[in-house]
């Protein structure tokens, strides 16, 4: 799921919603909300969600409908920067948000600044569920000893590579030998030498690519636990930073641009120039969208040195809901493991809930795309081993400035990489200082 950003006034819409008092309303559709009902009548409560493309939440809402004939969900769905915007743009109002609210994890915590604007599901009995979640995820949404959101999907990192440009190179390409000969980053990078020589072909898309998934492997991010900058005193971004040079210098690389440049870049996905995919699980579908001619060629393995964890959301249910108990009943159930099990059929999201690991649907079930490889234990595999950094309420301010900039100097090789990266750095000092 891509990441953009919100932009200042939002941020100051943001920062004044402690100010405000939380309305009655029921959501930002006022003709899709506005009822008389309520559960005590005997009478249908409708409820507002709002999510995002890609959840896939509406391809089981139907048959929550079916099953529960007092409650009806009405979905919404939005661009990811969309929904979110649009709840900042609602809690800063002080009405007008929905009953249900999709956030994800890279913007969780500025919502979580202001914890008394959500519901504690605790009082509804979340604590019963805990056990069914991955551990490191369910804490996540907790702020103290209240329980702000429902875990949904997760994104194990993993290593997508074709299969045939590797072979082309001399290089393991089976997916447990790739993971035993490639453990280390420098060995990454000699295999990507390996293939521009033999094949011609770049093994990263981009030198970001790289930094980011060294930079999600460490203990810390951009923030500390009170929201200070820690990028000067944070040796895994240093490292990532260096990684990066050294994938630039060494021409590796390409410097295809998968924000703004998309067609360029699923062009060179789909014709055989960039050789590997440091993504999620979800980045299953990015590649069989992208590359569709490539279909049978790819296989993924575990990335060097650990894991990560990139996207996964939470299910909320902001104060303004008059429905928040019938709310938790109908998240409790799409988060469910059953619910995720079906999601995960349907679409590919990862789920949270480490009983499904053993359902067929991972244990068994081939990709023919990924040449029947059986994504599902590579996943399962590396979900449990996920570790995980706060992020905080700015982090896709910081992740953005930089982003953005070290695109550019992966375009342009006359920039200095440390330079430039420092220097954005600063920009994004100056940046937190006047929002």
């Amino acid at each position: 799921m891509k990441n953009v950003s919100k932009g200042k006034a939002l941020g100051l819409l943001m920062a004044s919603v402690l100010l405000l008092s939380a309305c009655s309303s029921g959501g930002g559709a006022p003709e899709a909300v506005k009822t008389d009902a309520k559960a005590s009548d005997g009478k249908k409560v409708q409820l507002q969600m709002w999510f995002w493309q890609g959840a896939s939440f509406e391809k089981i809402i139907p048959e929550f409908n079916r099953t529960h004939p007092n409650i009806e969900i009405i979905p919404q769905i939005y661009k990811w920067e969309d929904a979110h915007k649009k709840l900042l743009t609602a809690m800063s109002a002080g009405s007008g948000a929905p009953d249900i609210a999709m956030i994800d994890i890279s913007q969780l915590d500025q919502f979580l600044k202001y914890p008394d604007k959500f519901n504690d599901l605790n009082t509804f009995g979340a604590k019963d569920m805990a056990k069914d979640f991955l551990e490191w995820k369910w804490k996540q949404s907790t702020v103290g000893e209240k329980q702000l959101g429902l875990p949904t999907d997760i994104g194990p990192m993993v290593l997508y590579y074709r299969q045939d440009l590797f072979q082309q190179a001399g290089l393991p390409s089976e997916p447990n030998d790739v993971a035993a000969k490639i453990k280390t980053w420098d060995d990454f990078l000699a295999a990507g030498k390996t293939l521009k020589e033999k094949t011609g072909a770049d093994i990263l898309s981009n030198p970001n690519e790289l930094f980011g998934a060294i930079r999600d492997q460490g203990d810390e991010l951009y923030f500390d636990k009170d929201d200070q900058l820690i990028i000067e005193k944070n040796p895994q971004v240093k490292k990532a930073l260096d990684y990066f040079k050294k994938a630039r210098d060494m021409g590796i690389a390409g410097s295809y641009d998968q924000k703004n440049a998309l067609q360029e870049y699923s062009a060179a996905l789909n014709s055989g120039k960039i050789a590997t995919y440091i993504s999620a699980a979800w980045g299953r579908g990015h590649v069989e969208t992208r590359a569709p001619d490539t279909k049978g060629k790819w296989r993924a393995a575990k990335i060097p040195e650990g894991t990560g964890n990139m996207g996964g959301s939470f299910l909320t249910i902001p104060k303004e809901s008059k429905y928040a108990k019938e709310a938790y009943t109908a998240i409790s159930w799409l988060i469910s493991p059953q619910q995720q099990l079906e999601v995960f059929k349907l679409s590919g999201n990862f789920p949270s809930t480490p009983s499904v690991y053993g359902d067929k649907a991972f244990t068994e079930t081939g990709y023919e795309f990924w040449g029947n490889q059986k994504l599902g234990v590579l996943y399962s595999e590396v979900a449990k081993d996920v570790k995980v950094q706060r992020k905080g309420p700015n982090y896709q301010t910081v992740a953005d400035i930089i982003g953005d900039g070290m695109q550019a100097v992966a375009v342009d090789k006359t920039k200095d990489p440390d330079k430039e990266f420092w220097s954005l750095v600063e920009k994004a000092k100056t940046k937190l200082k006047n929002k």
